[in-house]
C-alpha cells in the first residue's frame, strides 16, 4: 500500500466511510477506490483519471487535494504524452486537364456560319423586293371582277339605293309616345266634426301613405275599418320619432291624437290641417273613390 492511499484510506475511516458508500458519494467505481488505496495505479483507464479520481476522493474525506498530489507526486504515473494522428505516407494529387479553345479559333469556327446566313437573308430579301415591284406595277386601280380581268364597277341600282331608302324613311310618319294617364287629383275635405271627432274625405290616387311626424311628447294610435291596429304600435311617441303607414288597401283609418300641436299628418305629401283645438282628438279619414 502506497503512503497517498494510506492517508486516503484513514481520512475515509475517520469520516466514518465505507467503500460502498464512498462511492455513492464521489460516483467512482469501487474497484477504482480500492486501487487508490492500494497504490494500484495500473488499474485505471489512464494517468489523468488517477489524478482525477484521487481529487475526487481527497474532496469527499475533508483533504486538499492538490497539496496531497504535490506532496506525493513521487508517487503519481507520468504523464502519457498526446497521441499524434498518423500521417499519410504519400501525398496523392490529382490533376485535371483542361482544354480550352483559345478566342481566335472560337471566331473563326463562327463567322463562316454567319456570313452564308446573310448572304442568304441577302439574297431573299432582293427577290422579294423585285416581286412586290412587279406585283404593284400590273395591279390596277379598280377592283377586278371576279373571272373576266375588266374594271368591276358598281351598278346604278346600288348606287341609288342608299337615296331610295333615304326617301323612303323620311315619307314614314314618326310615332309619337303613347301619353300616359295622368294621375286623378287628390282631393281631402271636411265632412263633419262631432265632440272630440272630426271626419275628412279623401277622393284620389288609390295608392295612400300617411306620415306621422312628432315634435314633441303625444299619444297617437290608427286603426282602420276592422278596428286593426295598424302602427307599429300605440304608444306616446316622442320628438323627432316618425312613422308612415301604407293605406292602399284601407276604407276608412281612425286616429286618437292626445295632444294635436306636437303630432304633424301628411296624407301623400298632403298636410292635414286640424279643424278642432282639442286634447284629445279623433281624426277619421274616408277614402272614396280611389283611383
Amino acid at each position: 500500500m502506497s503512503e497517498l492511499g494510506t492517508r486516503l484510506k484513514q481520512a475515509r475511516i475517520a469520516k466514518g466511510y465505507s467503500l460502498e458508500e464512498l462511492q455513492d458519494l464521489t460516483k467512482i467505481q469501487k474497484r477504482y477506490l480500492a486501487g487508490i488505496e492500494d497504490g494500484n495505479h495500473s488499474m485505471m483507464p489512464g494517468a489523468f483519471y488517477v489524478r482525477a479520481f484521487i481529487r475526487q476522493y481527497a474532496a469527499a474525506v475533508g483533504l486538499n487535494a492538490e497539496e496531497l498530489l504535490e506532496h506525493h507526486k513521487s508517487e503519481m504515473p507520468a504523464n502519457e504524452p498526446a497521441a499524434r494522428p498518423p500521417m499519410p505516407s504519400a501525398l496523392t494529387s490529382r490533376s485535371r486537364t483542361v482544354t480550352r479553345t483559345a478566342p481566335s479559333e472560337a471566331y473563326a469556327e463562327i463567322m463562316p456560319k454567319v456570313l452564308v446566313a446573310l448572304f442568304i437573308v441577302l439574297i431573299l430579301a432582293v427577290a422579294w423586293y423585285f416581286y412586290s415591284a412587279s406585283t404593284d406595277s400590273g395591279s390596277p386601280n379598280l377592283p377586278m371582277d371576279e373571272g373576266q380581268g375588266v374594271p368591276y364597277e358598281e351598278p346604278a341600282s346600288a348606287l341609288a339605293a342608299p337615296e331610295k331608302a333615304e326617301d323612303e324613311a323620311a315619307e314614314e310618319p314618326i310615332e309619337q309616345p303613347a301619353e300616359e294617364p295622368a294621375e286623378p287629383e287628390a282631393i281631402l275635405a271636411v265632412e263633419e266634426t262631432q265632440g272630440e271627432t272630426t271626419t275628412y274625405s279623401w277622393q284620389g290616387p288609390a295608392d295612400r301613405q300617411l306620415d306621422i311626424a312628432a315634435s314633441g311628447p303625444s299619444w297617437i294610435a290608427a286603426t282602420d275599418q276592422n278596428s286593426t291596429e295598424l302602427t307599429s304600435r300605440a304608444r306616446v311617441m316622442q320628438a323627432e320619432e316618425a312613422e308612415t303607414i301604407d293605406l292602399s288597401d284601407v276604407e276608412v283609418v281612425r286616429l286618437r291624437i292626445g295632444d294635436y300641436s306636437n303630432i304633424a299628418l301628411t296624407l301623400n305629401g298632403e298636410p292635414i290641417e286640424y279643424e278642432q283645438q282639442l286634447q284629445p282628438q279623433n281624426i277619421v279619414i274616408q277614402f272614396r273613390d280611389a283611383e
